[in-house]
């Protein structure tokens, strides 16, 4: 054991020498701290609002966002497993002497440490926090440290069904029934309650989320519990948190030591997984999960000539992990949306939340992931006819994206039909923008953009300013046409601003496929 203990300590030691000979991690670490010192500062600047919230609303967020991570953490264990391992710790750790539960020991409290960093991006809402539920900075603590032991608690439930299902596709195909099955009858409950209670929506919705029910939800039911009661200080409630949190941890540990599960070997499948994902990433190819077992249907493509053949190829690989023209993430990233709109009730913030989460998902289609392939380089076309083909696949789904996220609103909130569809034209013109930002980021770095922390702070930075002139269009007409349906009207200033300013920054971009330079290979 002092073995590992001093190995953690020289890692973490290491760390913090290799942060220091890097400028660029060192000036990202410094940028993120400064945020969190900055939105930390503002947050206290500001006076709580004499008529708060309902801070029942606050623990059905909780609710609903440990939810949506707890799920998609836990489900990798159908495909690979979560790794509590890296490869640097099977190399040097799997030849030792040590016992198994000493390993799998070392590897939890690993993740409990990737768990807590996980849970910063929570300290930047602590301005808006506070300001609509007088939540303190103690408190807010509370929220990350229940957010980190949701992801520790999912990424184990991950390594335990994938050591427990691997290589049988009946008992992942059991696994499967149970796991989603448990949440749907929750779901079907939830639904239940809000349908059949009388009155606005908003409290239904609140009230079925805080009922007793939700608590018997699988961990995160009593982790909401316990985090709510930390902020009401109600003791107890954080005391049987805490018991269940354990109990979790003993039985994951009892399961993996001593019913002869073989987590060596599984561990090794999940830490060369996660391994080549990660060296991917670094080296700016595009990998995609693949189930283990395909079925084959039609091959070939069948149709589509010259460039045109790239929107065929993106139709086809979409048609295996899409719904439609919808993804998980964008169904996730719309319910938010909807969620965010029925309790601030305001039109522009459900907008800006929108235009928001967009910035986190528009650049991960299929025409970025081919940007960084040889092969659209090579088609003897034009390098303009190419990239627009290339694009293509992305615009009906920003499309139904758009609708996807505002088609609700006239319902929930004080919407009408006319303003709804300004508010899909407009988020639909901010998708084209940010893929205009993504191909000039591309044409300016190349295949040199090596930090990837860095590259994506340029990004924010380059999307912020090329939203300024739809931004300043849109206040401007809203104050001088201060008639019926100005916020309407503003919405298509914003939609007509960011497509000439999309055209421009493509246009520009025309010859970016004429030379290999952003291919990183």
């Amino acid at each position: 054991m002092s073995a590992l203990v001093y190995l953690v300590s020289r890692k973490l030691k290491n760390r913090v020498k290799e942060i220091f000979h890097r400028p660029t991690e060192l000036i990202v670490l410094l940028v993120v701290l400064a945020l969190a010192v900055f939105v930390i500062w503002t947050g206290n600047l500001s006076r709580e609002s004499e008529s708060l919230r309902d801070f029942g609303e606050l623990e059905a967020i909780l609710l609903g966002i440990y939810s949506v991570v707890f799920i998609l953490i836990a489900k990798n264990g159908f495909v690979n497993g979560a790794a509590m391992f890296s490869m640097s710790d099977v190399n040097l750790l799997f030849d030792a002497p040590f016992r198994p539960k000493t390993m799998l020991s070392y590897g939890l409290f690993s993740q409990m440490g990737h768990a807590l960093s996980l849970g910063i991006v929570l300290v930047y809402q602590y301005s808006w926090l506070r300001s609509a539920y007088g939540i303190s900075l103690i408190k807010l603590l509370a929220i990350v440290i229940g957010y980190a032991m949701t992801v520790f608690l999912a990424q184990m439930l991950a390594m335990l069904i994938y050591s427990l299902t691997s290589g049988s596709d009946r008992k992942c195909r059991i696994a499967k029934v149970i796991f989603y099955g448990v949440w749907v009858v929750f779901l079907a409950l939830f639904a239940e309650k809000v349908l059949s209670s009388p009155g606005e929506l908003l409290p239904r919705v609140v009230a079925a989320a805080n009922s007793p029910l939700m608590h018997l939800l699988p961990v995160v039911g009593f982790l909401r519990f316990g985090v709510a009661g930390a902020l009401t200080q109600r003791w107890n409630a954080v005391l049987i948190a805490l018991c269940c949190f354990a109990v979790c941890v003993v039985v994951y540990y009892v399961l993996v030591s001593l019913l002869r599960i073989d987590f060596y070997e599984d561990v090794l499948k999940a830490a060369e997984v996660s391994f080549s994902a990660i060296t991917a990433r670094k080296e700016g190819k595009a990998q995609e999960l693949a189930p283990r077992n395909v079925k084959v249907g039609k091959t070939g493509l069948s149709r589509g000539e010259g460039a045109a053949v790239i929107g065929v190829k993106h139709a086809i690989e979409n048609r295996r992990s899409r719904f439609l023209l919808f993804d998980l993430m964008s169904v996730i990233f719309a319910a938010a949306t909807v969620v965010f709109a029925l309790i601030i009730k305001d039109v522009i913030g459900a907008f800006a939340f929108s235009i928001y989460m967009m910035v986190l998902s528009v650049g991960s289609g299929r025409w970025a992931k081919e940007l960084t392939l040889p092969y659209v380089y090579l088609i003897p076309e034009p390098p303009f006819k190419k990239l627009f083909y290339t694009i293509k696949e992305q615009l009906p789904s920003l499309a139904a994206q758009s609708v996807l996220n505002f088609v609700l609103l006239p319902f929930l909130i004080d919407c009408d039909w006319l303003t709804c569809i300004a508010m899909m034209t407009a988020r639909f013109s901010f998708g084209l923008l940010f893929i205009g930002v993504n191909l000039l980021l591309s044409r300016l770095l190349g295949g040199n953009g090596n930090n990837k922390a860095i590259i994506v702070m340029v990004y924010f930075l380059f999307c912020l300013l090329a939203s300024i002139p739809a931004i300043a269009a849109g206040v401007a007409l809203y104050y001088v046409y201060l008639g019926f349906a100005s916020i309407t009207f503003s919405f298509f200033a914003i939609f007509a601003v960011n497509l000439l300013l999309a055209m421009l920054l493509i246009f520009l971009c025309r010859n970016i496929l004429e030379t290999s330079q952003n291919n990183n290979r």
